[in-house]
């Protein structure tokens, strides 16, 4: 026989679907509580262990709350009334049962609220109570930002924190992923790409400027930069009237501080998965092309993103030889398995023996001297 208890856990997990129906106007009581409702026993005792407790918290004695419709039955040959359904009539006794009154006005209040200053969000709030419920403070000010975006046309030329919407310059920062889902829905297409999932880009606002570190690896090279080393935005670094013979994109700053003088060459701080950025400098195109990065699941996806835009991309000290040499600073570390098609062979088979035993190798473990060494090869190659 279910207890009080249980028929509450029962009702708390049916409360969303009960707030949804009454948004969209759907009748779904009287709601019935499945429930076993067999006595555990054969003899009064019983009876009145399991059926007591469900009569005392009942609608009959509470006033509000489930109602048992009851049945009789023979139990150890005199006659007595066990539950043969048990329900709640209407909404007000659910919701006093389930102790949620005060959230399901929260609901009701928020979803009226979007409904009649964004109609396009009916369906999702009817939908999404939940949702409604985890935001119930925020509406007024997510409202706002929705506004200011299908009353203005793009593209914004404000960075996100400085868009005059009145909610706190971290609002859109902190409630990115809620205001994706509802800016999507409510803009038309020109009005934000899909392909982008950077909130600024998506919505085309002013992007931060993204600074592309440079090292000058040759005296010879210097005259085109005025410095041994710069940081230049994307947009300037693209402009560069220059090609060096040589390229190194490298993940780690000291590593990048440190490498050695090379001839015709230059080297990028790649900075982890902001290498990806690189794309956007055309005269990489005509250069040769190498990527140094941890010895790991993601310096291999750092690679893999590389070649996506640069095909012929040499991986340096990317390989087992490397690892074998200084296996022994490898540490514990674990990533899910991806899908790298532009790895080599060779590559592949490293990254896959680095996924199955856990294993990375950060690149500043490498010595000084071996990296000369491979870098002698380079250049006696070329």
């Amino acid at each position: 026989m279910i207890t009080p208890k249980e028929l509450l856990a029962k009702a708390e997990k049916l409360f969303l679907k009960v707030v949804s129906s009454q948004l969209k106007d759907e009748n779904i009581f009287p709601l019935v509580i499945p429930a076993n409702k067999q006595v555990a026993g054969s003899n009064f005792s019983d009876w009145k262990n399991d059926l007591v407790p469900l009569h005392q918290h009942s609608k009959a004695l509470k006033y509000k709350g489930y109602t048992v419709d009851w049945k009789e039955r023979n139990i150890n040959g005199s006659t007595q009334s066990v539950p043969a359904k048990i329900y709640f009539s209407g909404l007000e006794d659910f919701l006093y049962f389930v102790g949620k009154a005060t959230a399901y006005q929260q609901i009701v209040a928020a979803r009226n609220l979007i409904v009649e200053q964004l109609p396009a969000l009916t369906q999702w709030a009817n939908n999404n109570p939940a949702i409604i419920l985890d935001n119930v403070d925020h509406w007024d000010s997510i409202i706002k930002v929705c506004r200011y975006f299908i009353n203005n046309e793009p593209p914004h030329p404000y960075y996100m924190r400085e868009l005059p919407i009145p909610v706190h310059t971290k609002f859109i920062e902190d409630n990115e992923r809620l205001l994706k889902k509802l800016l999507d829905l409510l803009l038309p297409d020109e009005k934000k790409n899909l392909t982008a999932t950077d909130f600024p880009q998506r919505y085309y606002l002013k992007k931060i400027s993204v600074y592309t570190q440079i090292r000058i690896l040759d005296d010879e090279l210097k005259s085109h930069l005025g410095y041994d080393e710069c940081a230049l935005t994307l947009e300037d670094a693209a402009w560069l009237n220059w090609t060096p013979k040589n390229v190194f994109i490298i993940e780690n700053q000291v590593c990048f501080l440190t490498f050695p003088k090379v001839t015709q060459s230059v080297v990028i701080f790649g900075e982890g998965f902001k290498s990806r950025l690189s794309r956007h400098i055309p005269w990489l195109n005509k250069t040769r092309l190498y990527c140094w990065f941890d010895l790991d699941a993601a310096g291999f996806e750092m690679l893999n993103m590389i070649r996506e835009y640069y095909p012929p991309a040499t991986s340096f000290l990317m390989d087992e030889v490397t690892y074998n040499r200084f296996q022994h600073y490898a540490v514990d570390n674990t990533n899910r398995k991806k899908l790298l098609p532009a790895l080599t062979a060779e590559e592949q088979h490293l990254y896959q023996f680095l996924l199955a035993n856990n294993k990375r190798l950060e690149q500043e473990r490498i010595a000084q001297s071996y990296i000369q060494e491979r870098l002698n090869a380079i250049i006696q190659g070329t």
